[in-house]
């Protein structure tokens, strides 16, 4: 059985975090949660303890800044160094945002296929996508990092939804660590570090999956329950004009259906799209 670890950083809204929660205990029981609550939000910290008050939910007690845009790769490396410091034992952990939901089973045994799930693209100005910047590129900590994976450019993709098993996570958290502060460092390191990592083991012979979130905010295409279903159903595929400046969907005019598990944007709060996931539990 593959044991999941699904990483979790929070910064407003508690009681649709326990919706959460809720939602992957429904969808992948037995999995382990580790939550990091932002520094800015530590006026709610008391009442994110209370709303998440589950066996396998584990609260980080550190407590790093956020700040949109600029990077929080460093929320999931502190997750993951609590979780072993807690002893918990996981084959797979999986990054999460705070506003996306699972919508089908079958994750653990899905992930049990493959050492690592990532959207991987080289860095190139011709793709017009913000994640492509020259002042990324030429940082000395992402040439550092870059040149440590034998690499000579770094790589970017979908953040939400990546997965790794333990081996390959922690050598991305010893890179990280070696070239990066536990802060926001500028660009978003969350979809540049892992991907880059796993840029490199693909190249090494490593097979890879998609990330298991499908996002609607780089394309035209919106999040409706007819869309849930037919991700739900596993076949077929969607087609999307991409958004000015957007990242390249992994999951839009190809058949990957069948590998995706959750689902964003879904709004922090009671919503039709919400209540429509919600209703999928029993």
């Amino acid at each position: 059985m593959t044991n999941v670890l699904f990483s979790l950083p929070v910064h407003e809204m508690p009681a649709i975090v326990r919706d959460q929660i809720e939602n992957i205990n429904y969808f992948c029981p037995g999995a382990t949660i580790v939550i990091h609550i932002s520094a800015g939000a530590a006026a709610l910290e008391d009442e994110f303890r209370r709303q998440c008050d589950f066996p396998n939910v584990l609260i980080n007690p550190s407590s790093y800044e956020t700040r949109w845009n600029e990077g929080i790769f460093h929320t999931h490396v502190s997750n993951y160094l609590y979780a072993l410091e807690r002893g918990v034992a996981f084959d797979r952990i999986v990054l999460l945002s705070s506003n996306e939901l699972l919508v089908k089973p079958g994750l653990a045994e899905y992930m049990s296929k493959f050492a690592m799930g990532s959207h991987v693209q080289i860095y190139d100005l011709a793709a017009d996508w913000g994640g492509f910047r020259t002042d990324v590129a030429s940082d000395r900590s992402v040439r550092k990092f870059v040149a440590s994976l034998g690499l000579t450019s770094y790589f970017a993709g979908q953040a939400e939804g990546q997965f790794f098993n333990e081996r390959i996570f922690a050598r991305i958290v010893r890179v990280f660590v070696e070239n990066f502060p536990m802060a926001p460092c500028g660009f978003n390191s969350e979809e540049v570090i892992p991907p880059t990592v796993a840029a490199s083991l693909s190249m090494a012979g490593v097979n890879y999956a998609h990330p298991i979130t499908f996002c609607d905010y780089s394309t035209a295409i919106r999040m409706t329950p007819e869309l849930i279903d037919q991700i739900r159903a596993g076949k077929g595929a969607v087609y999307a004009q991409r958004v000015p400046r957007s990242m390249r969907s992994p999951h839009i005019g190809v058949s990957t259906f069948e590998g995706i598990f959750s689902v964003k944007r879904v709004p922090r709060e009671d919503c039709e799209l919400r209540r429509y996931v919600r209703g999928l539990m029993g």
